[in-house]
């Protein structure tokens, strides 16, 4: 058998592992889930020895499936969720049985203090930090220290989560990618470095941090013991990986130049590699460094898939979740949808108008509005979201000429439609889309070992399945109306700070 790659695409809920060969064919995939846990409101933590439970659990799986033998995989790499904060001590045993991951958000006090001590524009402008600041380890060790002084003071180093597993493959702790630095909330975009005075607002010793380095570095090998227990051969070489948002950029062609990665999954977002940042005056675009003189700006919003599927059940419930049947309907609905707008808030916004008052919103219904007309008010709500993003492209001279579109919303025509329109560049829906986070670690296991030359060779990797061209007309409709729809995020928004307010202290 060919020479391969397991990729493990360690999500938030489960570890997908996959098996790829070195002209990046899909062979096999296995999965294993694991629970988040919720005991107070805010608070998100998993056990971090449930992911290691699971990542064995998944690569003995997915080497059965695949009859590959152990010797035939030459790397391991990652996909990994950000943000996490697991302390461990210097034989890397955890120190909590629990850990934040990046959904806790309980450390708002603290992260509200480092803006105000620090400047938010200044703390953007220094990270390009655009999330929310208390998902950031920054504000989440800081509440560490505060509420559990002893963790802190045993704590060795403080691992996100491929780090921790790393450490189970490996025995090693000493390294993570520039991603995962880049998404701490302390560390400096432009000198590469973390920042001192926003080490110190956070309490953070920089001796517990890991030091950031290419997501291609080679970790170390496989342990005897934890080959054994994947069903693997000691000494295969383990490589870093980056941050799950990145690697789905990198599967989808997006460390290629010229090319830009468009994901319609539960969230939204799209994005390029550019030679420099890419800091707005008028949105919290997220920038990270990557390495190699590359950075990742990152427009979202914060509900796509999500969003419409909502709107699929409350509004549209007699259809079902009859996809095939709701495109045909918003098939037939000239571009605008008539003037209707949907405002997909349900999670706090998007990177230009983000505010965690705000909700989603139909507004220019009339009486002759149809549910065709809702669905693809829906579709277009999400692309508008989006549609912000590629114009702050287009004005910079970085929107490239074509783009790949991948996660479940790029399986419907429709929507593929109406976002080439509205970015008015080609889209293509690569092949394996649901894998494409795998592919980008296991492009960057590929890389780490010198099994191929760079990442411009990955390109060549990337087979569409559909390709569409914007329309012409309706890119100048969505032009139109493009500015109305920010219109009313501007209107909205201190209305429904208002309404938070009245529910805060009571309608009577």
């Amino acid at each position: 058998m060919a020479d391969l790659v397991l990729a493990h695409d360690f999500g938030t809920t489960s570890d997908k592992a996959c098996l790829f060969d070195t002209e990046g064919s899909f062979l096999a995939e296995a999965t294993c889930d694991y629970p988040i846990y919720y005991p107070h409101p805010g608070w998100a933590e998993q056990n971090p020895e449930d992911w290691w439970t699971a990542v064995k659990s998944a690569s003995r799986a997915v080497m059965e499936k695949s009859n590959a033998l152990p010797k035939d995989v030459k790397a391991v790499s990652f996909s990994a969720q950000g943000m996490a904060v697991i302390p461990v001590d210097r034989q890397g045993r955890t120190l909590t049985e629990r850990s934040m991951i990046w959904m806790d958000t309980r450390p708002k006090k603290e992260g509200e203090h480092i803006l105000k001590e620090f400047g938010a524009r200044r703390h953007y402008e220094r990270t390009g930090n655009g999330f929310d600041i208390a998902m950031y380890p920054a504000a989440k060790i800081l509440w560490l220290k505060k509420h559990m002084p002893e963790v802190y003071g045993k704590t060795y180093k403080f691992l996100g989560c491929k780090e921790y597993l790393i450490h189970k493959m490996t025995g090693i702790i000493s390294k993570t990618d520039y991603t995962e630095s880049g998404l701490g909330g302390f560390y400096d975009l432009h000198n590469r470095c973390f920042d001192s005075e926003l080490l110190a607002l956070s309490e953070t010793d920089g001796e517990k941090l890991l030091e950031p380095t290419d997501v291609t570095a080679v970790m170390g090998g496989l342990t005897s013991k934890a080959a054994a227990e994947m069903g693997l051969a000691a000494d295969t070489p383990v490589v870093l990986g980056s941050w799950d948002n990145f690697a789905c950029s990198t599967g989808a062609g997006a460390r290629t130049k010229g090319n830009m990665a468009v994901y319609l999954g539960t969230a939204g977002w799209l994005s390029i590699t550019h030679p420099e940042p890419m800091l707005a005056q008028d949105c919290m675009v997220n920038n990270v460094y990557v390495g190699q003189d590359t950075y990742f700006p990152i427009f979202n919003t914060n509900a796509a898939c999500a969003a419409f599927d909502w709107v699929m059940d409350h509004f549209c419930g007699s259809l079902g979740r009859d996809f095939k049947k709701a495109e045909e309907l918003a098939a037939g609905v000239p571009a605008g949808s008539d003037g209707m707008f949907y405002l997909p808030a349900l999670y706090a916004g998007n990177s230009f108008y983000s505010d965690a008052n705000l909700c989603g919103t139909y507004l220019g219904i009339t009486p002759q509005s149809t549910d065709a007309h809702v669905i693809r008010a829906a579709m277009e709500g999400v692309g508008f979201d989006l549609m912000m993003g590629a114009e702050f492209f287009r004005g910079r001279g970085a929107l490239p000429r074509q783009a790949n579109i991948i996660g479940g919303g790029a399986n419907s025509e429709v929507w593929m439609d109406i976002l080439a329109s509205m970015f008015g560049i080609r889209l293509s829906a690569p092949k394996n889309r649901r894998h494409i986070g795998a592919l980008g670690a296991a492009l960057n296991g590929m890389v780490g070992t010198g099994m191929i030359r760079d990442f411009d060779v990955a390109g060549g990797m990337i087979t569409p399945q559909r390709t569409t061209d914007p329309n012409e007309a309706d890119r100048e409709a969505y032009l139109r109306l493009l500015p109305v729809f920010r219109e009313f995020y501007e209107a909205l928004t201190p209305a429904y700070a208002k309404r938070t307010e009245v529910l805060t202290h009571g309608i009577n």
